[in-house]
């Protein structure tokens, strides 16, 4: 037991020395804190930055052919990708939050339709792309 007591009391020396908290012994979690705020601050500029982009993009489409074409190119992108999220998300199991999503992804689907409907309206005669 003295060998113990003495291990004890020097590891209380030196936890009253360092003062400041060591890195390594943090959770793995609080490492990674700074890491994951500079991503998610990161990720909120570019989403933000790409809706701003589209909006512009969508007042401008009326005037301007091709911000009409690269609005449509958007849009369409955007739709493909809502759509295979929506297949993926039905092979999944889940409760009320999943019907939910689904619910909301298939109303933004339904949008997403009629806003590209709207924009192959605004491409020139001569542009190959569906309407």
């Amino acid at each position: 037991m003295p060998l113990l007591r003495s291990l004890l009391k020097t590891l209380d020396e030196l936890r009253s020395h360092h003062r400041r908290r060591l890195s390594f012994l943090d959770a793995p979690i609080e490492r990674r804190r700074p890491r994951i705020v500079m991503e998610d601050y990161a990720a909120r500029h570019s989403i933000e930055h790409t809706l701003d982009r589209k909006a512009e993009l969508r007042r401008l489409a009326p005037t301007r052919p091709e911000a009409a074409a690269r609005y449509h190119q958007l849009l369409t992108y955007e739709l493909e990708e809502l759509r295979e999220v929506m297949t993926t998300l039905r092979t999944t199991t889940g409760g009320r939050d999943l019907h939910e999503c689904l619910a909301e992804n298939k109303l933004e689907i339904e949008r997403l339709e009629i806003e590209v409907a709207w924009c192959a309206t605004l491409l020139p005669a001569s542009d190959p792309r569906p309407r």
